[in-house]
């Protein structure tokens, strides 16, 4: 009957006040007519009164006084019956109207009792969800801190592994080239022009061993600012650091340069980026064993977009592993082989450090990773 914000005094009294209002209206109305017809039945009694001969005229008066009397009698006793009437309402009104403002004034109360306690368990959610986004926030960093090790330690492995690689040969030569003096030396073979050119053959394969760590040290640091570079030169410095594996292992690297671009951001990030998808290939490659194993590094620019592909052979990534790829820790390799980054981190490079787009689809062959670049 009454809602929760209570109901207004007026409100209340306004249909007391009509009823009262009508009432007297009423009143005053049936007074006035009968106090008409009353004048109209007293001329007629003249009139009557006066045809008649045996009757006098004060009898006349006498008789239409009394009629007066009575009439006077009966609009006393009505308008104490209206009174009593009157007051009898104006006193359940105000009786009423104290119960409703007692009723509307408890539901008032009870609304602000509810209305303070969910205000109170508001602040009390508020100050705990400050906390608990504090935490997340804190806990995040802490994620962030752990998972960018992780990722230098998986970095640091790789480059390691790569190393390894790259100085295989020069190692198998400088051994070759050992043995060859030994074996001169023991049958008195060695001289002068033999030791010299063994020298210089040793140099040349030392400092290209140099090299090769100079190259992975620059490599892996870090950007700092954003310049301008170019897609192709960027791609190149990857595949030097991952040639010997693809040799290795007989993976044919296919590069095909349809438009070179020139890109704003970070050349070593990028390049790390495509060193990382060339190694994710590499690995499924050799872990499905696939005949005539097979990489394919595209570039090529559509409109004011930068597109480079990087695709395999490998078959494919499975449908249910799609959603989850680019998730921290998610990996499809043995976890002594990968730490699920990897993707992750490029991921974060590419759309967030440079503004682009790393996508993946299968195609008939294998996993097709495509990184889209304004510029």
């Amino acid at each position: 009957m009454f809602n929760k914000e209570g109901i207004p005094f007026f409100i209340i009294t306004i249909p007391f006040l009509s009823i009262l209002f009508i009432s007297f209206f009423t009143l005053s109305y049936y007074l006035k007519l009968s106090n008409e017809n009353f004048e109209k039945d007293i001329n007629e009694y003249k009139k009557l009164y006066a045809l008649e001969s045996n009757i006098t005229k004060k009898q006349i008066e006498e008789k239409i006084s009394l009629k007066i009397k009575e009439h006077e009698e009966t609009e006393k006793k009505f308008k104490r019956f209206i009174v009593l009437t009157t007051v009898s309402i104006l006193i359940f009104m105000a009786l009423f109207s104290l119960l409703m403002t007692t009723i509307i004034n408890d539901l008032i109360k009870k609304y602000k009792l509810q209305v303070q306690y969910k205000e109170n368990k508001l602040q009390k959610l508020n100050r705990n969800l400050a906390s608990k986004v504090e935490e997340g926030i804190a806990e995040g960093k802490r994620k962030d801190k752990a998972m960018l090790q992780q990722s230098k330690l998986a970095r640091m492995g790789s480059m390691i592994s790569m190393i390894a690689h790259q100085w295989r040969q020069p190692l198998t030569e400088l051994s070759g080239i050992l043995m060859e003096l030994e074996t001169a030396t023991r049958f008195k073979k060695v001289n002068e022009e033999h030791i010299l050119n063994s020298i210089e053959r040793s140099d040349t394969m030392i400092e290209f061993m140099s090299n090769t760590i100079d190259d992975f040290r620059n490599f892996y640091k870090p950007d700092k600012i954003k310049e301008d570079f170019y897609l192709v030169e960027s791609c190149k410095k990857a595949l030097s650091l991952i040639s010997a594996t693809l040799s290795e292992n007989q993976i044919k690297l296919e590069f095909d340069v349809r438009q070179d671009s020139k890109i704003h951001g970070y050349p070593t990030e990028f390049s790390q980026v495509i060193l990382n998808l060339l190694i994710n290939a590499t690995d499924i490659l050799i872990e499905k064993k696939i005949q005539n194993p097979k990489i394919k590094i595209k570039i090529e620019k559509r409109e004011d977009t930068s597109i480079i592909i990087v695709s395999d052979n490998a078959g494919g990534i499975k449908e249910k592993n799609f959603e989850m790829i680019f998730d921290p820790y998610f990996s499809t390799k043995e976890s002594s082989k990968g730490t699920g980054l990897g993707l992750y981190i490029s991921k974060l490079i590419i759309e967030k450090n440079m503004g682009g787009e790393l996508s993946v689809k299968n195609d008939h062959e294998g996993a097709v990773f495509k990184i889209a670049l304004i510029g």
